[in-house]
């Protein structure tokens, strides 16, 4: 499918890409994350983007991202995705956000959560010329379950209490074997900028807008971020990369909050009655989720805070 894109593709007198020069590839380009990151890239820099997904039949055009069919776990896609970077750049940023993230679900399928989360992994680094850098977008289920008077800085003792972070720590040590850098989100939240395709915070407003209730943890605590404030701070890693930077950096805010509390707190955003956000126990209700998961894992932010330079990194609802 990629070599066909090139052959049509390539000598197109309106394409954008004319010439060599650096840019960004995102791998996993259509999900939450990669929307906010394409955003953030248009808004804070001049570089163009390859945007690649497995579906890209709804993505939002625009003259600076070529949008690139791609199966991952597929080595053929993955040798021409290659090529065609190659052929446009002579050196790349990239950032890899595919994954198979959901706990329940790799618990549930096993195989296909390790052929995407490693072993394609594995072929992609083993695979792409001209990296410039590579940030891989990993979680705070690396860490075990922690404690409202512990943060886990980049170097705590990784244990992961369920597959999907056992999968990310096996991940981390492949991107760090071959000398790129890794990033742990914690819990993200925000409003979705995709076509046709909600996040809970939508849900959610939706929800409560509409005069109904909702249920959320009340005993689930994170150092949770927005989507939009996560991604500029990674595009800012990329903008400022240096072979000196920490190979390993936590993007999280700095602020201690309850799943519950987000709830309240977008409530107020949209002038709905806090009622309509009712707390739940973790621990009192085990039906929702089927893989196990920590009600308290926080990231240390210190690091990314001394490397860019910043005050403070807030959660922004």
């Amino acid at each position: 499918m990629i070599n066909e894109f090139i052959k049509s593709k390539g000598k197109a007198k309106s394409f954008i890409f004319l010439y060599k020069y650096e840019m960004y590839l995102i791998i996993g380009a259509n999900g939450y994350v990669g929307a906010y990151t394409i955003k953030n890239i248009l808004e804070k820099t001049t570089e163009n983007i390859i945007a690649v997904d497995k579906k890209i039949d709804l993505v939002n055009k625009n003259d600076r991202v070529l949008w690139v069919q791609c199966d991952i776990t597929n080595h053929e896609d993955i040798v021409n995705l290659n090529k065609l970077v190659t052929n446009k750049s002579e050196t790349v940023k990239i950032i890899y956000l595919a994954a198979y993230h959901a706990p329940d679900q790799v618990l549930a399928n096993p195989k296909i959560a390790w052929n995407i989360n490693i072993t394609a992994l594995s072929d992609f680094l083993n695979t792409l010329d001209n990296v410039q850098c590579l940030f891989y977008s990993s979680t705070e289920m690396v860490y075990a379950p922690g404690n409202l008077s512990t943060k886990f800085n980049e170097d705590a003792l990784k244990q992961p209490i369920n597959a999907y972070g056992k999968n990310k720590v096996l991940a981390e040590a492949l991107v760090l074997g071959r000398g790129y850098n890794v990033v742990r989100f914690p819990f993200l939240i925000g409003k979705s900028i995709l076509k046709e395709k909600k996040h809970f915070y939508d849900i959610i407003v939706e929800t409560i807008c509409g005069g109904k209730t909702i249920e959320m943890f009340k005993d689930a605590y994170k150092t949770a971020l927005d989507f939009d404030t996560a991604t500029k701070v990674l595009v800012d890693l990329a903008e400022r990369y240096s072979h000196e930077m920490p190979t390993v950096l936590n993007i999280s805010g700095d602020e201690v909050i309850s799943k519950y509390e987000i709830g309240l707190r977008i409530a107020q955003k949209y002038n709905c009655s806090s009622d309509l956000i009712v707390p739940i126990s973790m621990h009192e209700d085990n039906t929702i989720f089927t893989a196990e998961r920590a009600d308290c894992i926080l990231l240390d932010n210190s690091c990314v805070k001394k490397v860019l330079e910043l005050d403070e990194i807030k959660l922004q609802l």
